[in-house]
């Protein structure tokens, strides 16, 4: 006797799935197949019930964005079936994969981000600036200014001096 509910796809049939997402056809028009005959809510179940297969979908459709970047320069320069279509159709189709790609991929595909940074944490409160008066709101700049510069380094025998009453050691 079998358990659970009834599965609506063989194995077969996500194979063909994912097989026909990595040659960058979309999953709509690969439901509305005669042969296929299965609908996105039931993929859609298939996937958060079957995490193999989830894995594989992701894969399909991370090689299927490949297929669309190739075709980019064929879709600029109007080569093939894309001769006919006028240019400003042709950029936005060419712009709308770019950005599929960049949605699906965009370590591969991306704006390349620099991010190296020299960051100083400082922990306390979160002060509220409308709350201060002037002279609160220059102490808190200069005690920043002096922070973000860093301990003042005296070199030898430049010193202050220093009230030795004033001082914690007497």
């Amino acid at each position: 006797m079998a358990r659970g509910p009834k599965r609506a796809m063989t194995q077969e049939m996500k194979a063909y799935l994912c097989e026909q997402m990595a040659m960058g056809r979309s999953v709509s028009t690969i439901s509305a197949d005669p042969d296929f005959n299965v609908e996105y809510r039931t993929i859609n179940r298939e996937l958060h019930r079957d995490p193999y297969f989830m894995a594989e979908y992701a894969r399909a459709r991370e090689a299927g964005v490949e297929p669309k970047i190739e075709e980019i320069e064929d879709i600029l320069v109007g080569r093939g079936d894309w001769a006919t279509v006028p240019w400003e159709a042709r950029k936005e189709i060419a712009n709308d994969r770019r950005w599929n790609a960049i949605r699906l991929q965009r370590f591969r595909y991306g704006d390349k981000v620099d991010v190296n940074a020299t960051v100083k944490h400082v922990e306390g409160k979160v002060i509220d600036a409308e709350v201060l008066g002037l002279d609160q709101l220059m102490a808190v700049r200069e005690a920043l200014m002096a922070a973000i510069e860093g301990p003042v380094e005296y070199e030898e025998g430049e010193y202050e001096d220093v009230d030795d009453a004033a001082s914690p050691r007497s």
